[in-house]
């Protein structure tokens, strides 16, 4: 079992928190390479998350590297993930980490304020801020619904072409993967100049 702790009052979306804890363990080797990570439902009721924020979040691993998914068996750190993250990279984040704690500073503060881009101007500006969880929460919303929409289109094949069965029930149009795509996009991009200007 894994005991992730995720603070649902940080600037970090609990996503992030999620797959940040979950890079960490991986690069610790904890959970060694080959071993099964929990399913979407375990890990979710562990902690506290929707099973799709979960799903979210191995897709992305899966996605650089980190874990594999085999269907009917779960989801497994690959034989390279713990070489994923350099070591000097979780050399500095163990180094932070220490020290946060000798200053009795709560290491998830930490990674919040390294995320949101630090200290004074940003904490200064709590409009920019806002405004900043707000695009990071659309952007989860469209990556969740991406998500969804790729699962939907794997599980039904595409509907019959007009004439092949009579009357159907017109539904509302779905975005397509890539105009969800680009409205990320247009959020990240977004996202990044208030990230610059808020210094």
């Amino acid at each position: 079992m894994l005991e992730i702790a995720l603070d649902r009052d940080a600037d970090v979306p609990v996503g992030t928190q999620l797959a940040w804890a979950l890079r960490a363990r991986i690069a610790s080797g904890a959970p060694a390479p080959g071993e099964r990570l929990p399913s979407l439902h375990e890990l979710a009721a562990q902690a506290g998350v929707n099973a799709n924020t979960v799903r979210a979040v191995y897709q992305r691993l899966e996605h650089d590297g980190l874990v594999s998914t085999r269907h009917g068996s779960g989801t497994f750190v690959t034989n390279g993930a713990a070489t994923a993250v350099p070591g000097a990279l979780a050399q500095i984040a163990a180094d932070a980490a220490r020290a946060a704690r000798e200053a009795g500073v709560d290491p998830r503060e930490l990674a919040a304020a390294l995320y949101v881009g630090g200290d004074g101007p940003a904490r200064k500006r709590d409009g920019e801020a806002a405004a900043r969880r707000r695009l990071r929460a659309q952007i989860a919303a469209l990556e969740h619904a991406l998500s969804e929409l790729a699962a939907r289109s794997a599980a039904h094949p595409p509907p019959a072409a007009p004439g092949e069965r009579a009357a159907r029930t017109p539904r509302p149009r779905l975005p397509s993967a890539a105009e969800l795509t680009a409205q990320r996009d247009e959020l990240l991009r977004r996202l990044a100049e208030a990230h610059v200007a808020g210094g």
